[in-house]
């Protein structure tokens, strides 16, 4: 995937090398609340649906592709102030 490092080399950057308008990252540990981050990795806005929502492990799955790069951080800060 390449979002975990920086500069990422996911498909956006590398192939296409443009920017992303923004990035959704599910929250640890619950994964139940989402940040939206810009391509620096700041915080846009974050949000807790409600409903049907994607099966943990996918939810999970979205966030451990980020781990440890500039669009996880927002994830986690926003998690350690849960």
């Amino acid at each position: 995937n390449g979002c975990h490092v920086d500069p990422p080399q996911d498909v956006a950057h590398v192939q296409f090398r443009s920017r992303i308008a923004f990035k959704l990252v599910w929250c640890p540990p619950n994964f139940e609340t989402f940040v939206l981050v810009d391509d620096a990795g700041d915080y846009l806005i974050h949000g807790t649906p409600t409903g049907a929502l994607p099966q943990r492990r996918f939810r999970a799955g979205n966030y451990g592709l980020t781990r440890g790069g500039k669009y996880a951080r927002a994830a986690d800060e926003f998690a350690s102030r849960a």
